[in-house]
């Protein structure tokens, strides 16, 4: 036989033991899937309690929307930029259900983020005494109160004070995807889509970006995109400028149920309490399973 007959049966036999990649899902149902699964997740949400620590950082506004801010370049940073930090705020939260409504309880800060916080570090509000715990377990109580009767009367029972809940489902319902490929994250199967949103949804009229959907449990994994233009609603409630930038990061708490681990935002905007005019972090950890039916106390 000769040597390029010996070549060409090799090739085709290496080409009938190979394993072709599986062919990509179709758009339409699959996000319909990660609809029905975010739901789901969402409503599960209420079955743990779990922390949330939000922060803002206001930076120097060139270093924010065009980074203008030369530093020496090192090996974690060769690009040489770097953000002027010019103040620091920082909330922490305790997150659980009671009867249908979502309770953020004041904590007191950790030790060692107040050790590295610096001088221009403000805790705001933040009980650190037997008392103002005392106080602050009054408040969720009347804040339960006064939601109750809101539900009651068919309005809005949430707090503008609490942090931001992330509902990912109604994201997935107002936009279009587009551009599916495959990437394994974490070690999963993970389909990455662009989505572009519909003006119905005045939030998210103008927000686009990429998702990544877990194939396996076809929960929502990450999401990042930025602002195409300004946004103001709600009287000024909400506020984002245009340009400001969004990554949302879930972790799997549970066999298909994927809840929020971070949010992280660049730029200027006010969701209610939560404000940025720099960057913004929101960190969820800590999930434990739990069915409350009274007050947590410290």
């Amino acid at each position: 036989m000769k040597r390029s007959q010996v070549w060409c049966w090799f090739l085709a036999a290496a080409g009938a033991g190979a394993q072709s990649p599986p062919a990509l899902p179709e758009v339409t149902n699959f996000v319909q899937q990660a609809i029905a699964q975010q739901r789901l997740a969402e409503t599960k949400e209420r079955d743990y309690v779990f922390r949330e620590d939000t922060n803002d950082i206001r930076l120097k506004k060139e270093c924010t929307w065009a980074p203008q801010c030369p530093a020496t370049p090192t090996k974690d940073n060769p690009s040489g930029i770097s953000f002027q930090v010019l103040r620091y705020a920082e909330h922490n939260f305790e997150v659980f259900w009671l009867d249908g409504v979502r309770v953020a309880r004041v904590l007191p800060p950790c030790d060692h983020c107040k050790r590295a916080a610096g001088p221009d570090h403000h805790l705001l509000n933040i009980p650190v005494s037997d008392s103002e715990l005392a106080v602050e377990n009054q408040r969720v109580d009347q804040e339960v109160a006064e939601a109750r009767a809101l539900r009651a009367q068919g309005k809005d029972a949430s707090s503008p004070d609490d942090p931001p809940q992330i509902l990912l489902s109604k994201l997935l319902e107002a936009c279009g995807f587009s551009n599916p490929r495959r990437q394994v994250v974490g070690g999963r199967s993970t389909i990455l889509l662009d989505f572009v949103c519909n003006p119905s949804e005045p939030l998210l009229e103008f927000f686009s970006g990429r998702v990544g959907i877990d194939e396996e449990d076809r929960g929502v994994q990450q999401v990042a995109g930025r602002f195409l233009a300004d946004v103001k609603m709600d009287g000024g409630n909400i506020r984002i400028r245009k340009g400001t930038r969004m990554t949302i990061q879930n972790r799997r708490v549970a066999p298909g149920i994927w809840l929020l681990e971070s949010l992280d935002a660049l730029g200027e905007g006010r969701y209610f309490a939560f404000r940025i005019d720099g960057a913004g972090h929101i960190f969820g950890g800590n999930y434990r399973r739990f069915n409350a039916t009274g007050r947590i106390l410290p």
